[in-house]
């Protein structure tokens, strides 16, 4: 008896170290993209170069969860594309044993009046084998968007599909 109880806490202690932490856990992916992943589309209302500067502060200062790290920023304008942005970060789970890479291109939006950028986010788990991810990619970027604490719409591309609404 005692060793089935000692797989069970060693089992649990697996499952849950591994988790994604509420809320935002309920997008998971299971190998997408060959590992884990989660691609989506907001549109944003400043514009291009305010949403670069808020992103890559917020990166640059950890993050909400102080779990982010800002790689690199590059301003494509002089090149005369369409994107204006592409950033780059990282999130360490929350137990600190896993890296995530994010990626985020900011285009100018011209067919809204309001909202004034179009950012496709995409994160990825960075360990082989990550095949289901138990929602930590769609966690990693729409916790960043929610903080940065400015009016979005969201929509789903790749990954971490939406539940079934009812």
């Amino acid at each position: 008896m005692s060793k089935f109880l000692i797989y069970l806490v060693v089992l649990l202690a697996i499952k849950f170290s591994n988790s994604c932490e509420p809320p935002d856990c309920d997008r998971l992916d299971c190998g997408t993209c060959g590992n884990a992943c989660c691609s989506l589309e907001f549109l944003l209302q400043p514009d291009p170069n305010t949403l670069n500067i808020m992103l890559s502060s917020l990166l640059q200062n950890s993050g909400p969860d102080n779990h982010y790290t800002f790689v690199s920023s590059s301003d494509l304008r002089p090149y005369n594309i369409s994107c204006n942005f592409i950033l780059q970060g990282i999130h360490t789970t929350l137990v600190k044993k896993y890296n995530d890479t994010l990626n985020f291109a900011i285009f100018p939006e011209t067919s809204q009046k309001y909202f004034q950028s179009r950012m496709r986010a995409f994160s990825i788990s960075q360990i082989g084998g990550a095949y289901c991810d138990e929602g930590q990619n769609y966690k990693n970027l729409i916790y960043l968007i929610k903080n940065l604490n400015i009016e979005y719409i969201e929509n789903h591309v790749a990954g971490c599909q939406p539940p079934p609404r009812r």
